[in-house]
């Protein structure tokens, strides 16, 4: 008997998304109203399909699923929606240039990246972790950069770059509890140079952290740090036009790179809790952005 799971999940899309007060919710509200449902949309996809890695444990289950979407994505751009989130993408009234949905293969990208995600629970080395990195948040916000109007390569290369950047933060600011479902999202070289071992990161000592962890966490903070600001660089030197309609990612980029900050004082904390910003430091971090208050 074929014990294969079902093709694919055909099931309404997650309400609230973005998540009220999140740092996706004010890179939301600072794009121009007429953008807003085509970017939501993106980001309901995106957390459709991100998911799958999360709530699925047996890795083909989850490849099965991410498959399918591949397939969906396919189908639907070719006007064969099955899914009501592709339905809904459909639906939308036709994007106006600049402006543009993003081509199939920034879709798939962003599926094969999660397909390498559900089978590598180890990265052996970092160029293979930063290529996860470029596929999956560096094609999101590529996408992004699409549907806000700033496609063009050197806008696009911008907004890639950015991406990894966030991924990377993301990464450390989910190392314990990634660790605890099984992921270490830290190359074993990287591991071994600073000494320390993933057992203690995915079970840590309470009392005391490993010997080598503030060197580690620092390499971790100052390589996503970094990524983040040359892509921000990177937007500054786009035309001014560009620069702006990137807005809604540098708000984004500048959530980032406080929570960097408040983690590096944290120390160990992250290997036990998740440490965040509380959503009015977020709103109050995006409205600087937007007032041109923080330079990028």
């Amino acid at each position: 008997m074929n014990s294969s799971p079902p093709p694919g999940p055909i099931a309404p899309p997650s309400p609230a998304v973005p998540r009220p007060g999140s740092s996706l919710y004010h890179a939301l509200r600072s794009a121009p109203p007429a953008l807003r449902p085509a970017l939501q949309l993106w980001l309901q996809w995106w957390h459709e399909v991100s998911r799958i890695p999360l709530e699925v444990s047996d890795a083909g289950v989850a490849e099965s699923k991410l498959q399918w979407w591949a397939k969906e994505v396919r189908d639907s751009l070719h006007g064969h929606a099955q899914h009501p989130l592709m339905q809904a993408r459909a639906a939308l009234p036709a994007l106006t240039e600049p402006s543009c949905w993003p081509e199939a293969s920034l879709w798939t990208q962003q599926l094969e990246g999660l397909i390498q995600l559900v089978h590598q629970t180890r990265w052996l080395d970092d160029a293979a972790l930063q290529r996860h990195n470029r596929l999956s948040t560096g094609a999101a916000l590529e996408g992004a950069a699409c549907i806000l109007g700033a496609s063009s390569l050197s806008a696009r290369s911008a907004a890639c770059l950015l991406g990894t950047g966030l991924r990377q933060s993301y990464q450390v600011a989910r190392l314990g509890l990634d660790a605890r479902l099984g992921w270490i999202h830290v190359p074993i070289d990287v591991l071994q140079t600073h000494d320390v071992r993933a057992h203690q990161l995915s079970k840590p000592d309470a009392d005391q952290p490993p010997a080598g962890w503030p060197g580690l966490l620092q390499h971790l903070i100052g390589q996503a740090r970094a990524s983040i600001e040359q892509g921000l660089d990177a937007i500054r030197a786009l035309p001014a036009e560009e620069a702006q309609a990137l807005l809604p990612l540098r708000v984004l980029a500048h959530i980032h790179l406080a929570q960097l900050q408040e983690i590096a004082a944290k120390g160990d904390r992250i290997l036990h809790e998740r440490v965040l910003l509380t959503p009015l430091r977020k709103w109050w971090i995006s409205q600087r952005v937007q007032w041109g208050w923080l330079r990028d």
